[in-house]
């Protein structure tokens, strides 16, 4: 659970210094081309998939049994956060980081689909919404890193 956790957050740091790198490059070489309705389209398409797999994720499991100790279970379970488990928490944390990046692309969209000489929106809104993903991941890689040092 916790190395998937781990990949988890590791993934989401590469692809975000991928997008840096990608951003930078657009910057140093502006002689690039913007496709802004299809870069409209696809981002608007990733943000609801992005919103509706956040929403599956942050839902909490229902236990179904009965009786007195089934009770006391459920008025435990419902005192605990949604998000108990590292790898869902990371895997939802992921979904976040996925939906900021996918938003990020989206205003960038906008932006350029209506005054597409404002291409640099595009890099500016990357190291802008790279920084809130790398912020969301920061508690989790704690967490995930406090554990780790308890097995050792």
């Amino acid at each position: 659970e916790i190395l998937g956790a781990l990949m988890s957050m590791l993934i989401v740091w590469m692809v975000t210094g991928v997008l840096i790198y990608l951003a930078c490059m657009r910057l140093l070489h502006p002689d690039y081309d913007i496709d802004a309705p299809v870069m409209l389209i696809t981002s608007a398409c990733a943000v609801l998939a992005n919103i509706l797999l956040s929403l599956v994720l942050h839902q909490t499991g229902h236990g179904h049994s009965h009786g007195a100790q089934a009770r006391e279970h459920a008025s435990a379970s419902l005192e605990k956060p949604a998000l108990s488990n590292a790898s869902l928490r990371a895997a939802f944390v992921h979904a976040i980081g996925d939906l900021f990046q996918s938003i990020s692309v989206l205003i960038s969209a906008l932006i350029i689909f209506f005054k597409p000489q404002y291409k640099i929106a595009d890099p500016i809104c990357t190291f802008v919404f790279s920084i809130f993903v790398l912020a969301t991941t920061i508690m989790i890689l704690r967490d995930i890193l406090t554990v780790l040092m308890e097995g050792r």
